[in-house]
């Protein structure tokens, strides 16, 4: 008699248990880095197509750099104009954005907060382009003409000279206002230069991180991972720039 061998419904429950352990402990580890490369793609893809409408709009205004074009005299117009646009949300209408945002560590809660109009576009991402005015402080006269030179206050603190000409903040929430809603994940900040560039800093953030008097000791406040601690990602654009566009933070 030729005898049949076989598992046992034992041994088939120590293996589904098994398997079971290592999926367990494998996918959301798996899952997690899918997040993060789809969430670098959405980023690098609407940041470029931003950048690309700049370069498009210089070059139709025949211009060379940013701040020699009429951009900072309505920035709502050059977004309509350039951008493909689904949804406006006036200053007071939040809904292209969500309520709060939270950063990577947990450690912070923070809102956008939009001079003007923000955006939905058709690639999904909500926006919103404020004017800023940059700054300087203690410098020799910069390209722009910034006063050079020590001006302390009533408070003896320094008194930070304006360079007269702006720079844009822009916010961007790659998929609007669905989750997960976290600064350095689908929540960015970052800058376009007065030569029309897209960078990850603000141009001013040296002056204003830790101003200290000439000639004195500075006490600046202990240095803190500002991507992971920011609810709109302030830095995670500049980080990933930096590792190639990967989102290994």
């Amino acid at each position: 008699m030729i005898k049949k061998f076989g598992f046992t419904l034992t041994e088939m429950l120590v293996t589904l248990s098994i398997v079971g352990v290592i999926a367990a402990m494998t996918v959301p580890t798996l899952m997690s880095k899918y997040q993060k490369e789809a969430q670098t793609v959405q980023i690098r893809k609407a940041s470029q197509e931003l950048a690309n409408a700049i370069d498009m709009f210089i070059t139709a205004e025949g211009k060379t750099s940013l701040v020699a074009t009429g951009i900072f005299d309505n920035v709502d117009a050059f977004i309509t104009s350039n951008l493909k646009v689904v949804k406006t949300c006036a200053s007071n209408d939040t809904s292209c954005f969500a309520t709060s945002y939270r950063s990577i560590d947990n450690s912070q809660t923070g809102t956008v907060n939009c001079n003007g109009n923000s955006y939905v576009l058709a690639n999904s991402a909500a926006i919103c382009i404020n004017e800023v005015l940059a700054i300087v402080v203690n410098d020799d006269e910069d390209e722009d003409g910034g006063i050079s030179g020590w001006n302390p206050d009533l408070n003896n603190r320094p008194i930070l000279n304006n360079w007269g000409k702006p720079y844009l903040t822009v916010l961007m929430d790659t998929n609007g206002a669905e989750k997960p809603n976290i600064g350095g994940r689908d929540m960015f900040t970052f800058y376009i230069t007065k030569k029309g560039e897209v960078q990850g800093s603000s141009p001013d953030q040296r002056f204003s991180a830790c101003i200290c008097r000439l000639g004195e000791d500075c006490d600046c406040p202990t240095q803190v991972d500002r991507c992971k601690a920011s609810p709109l990602g302030a830095e995670c654009f500049n980080t990933l720039i930096s590792s190639n566009w990967k989102m290994d933070y």
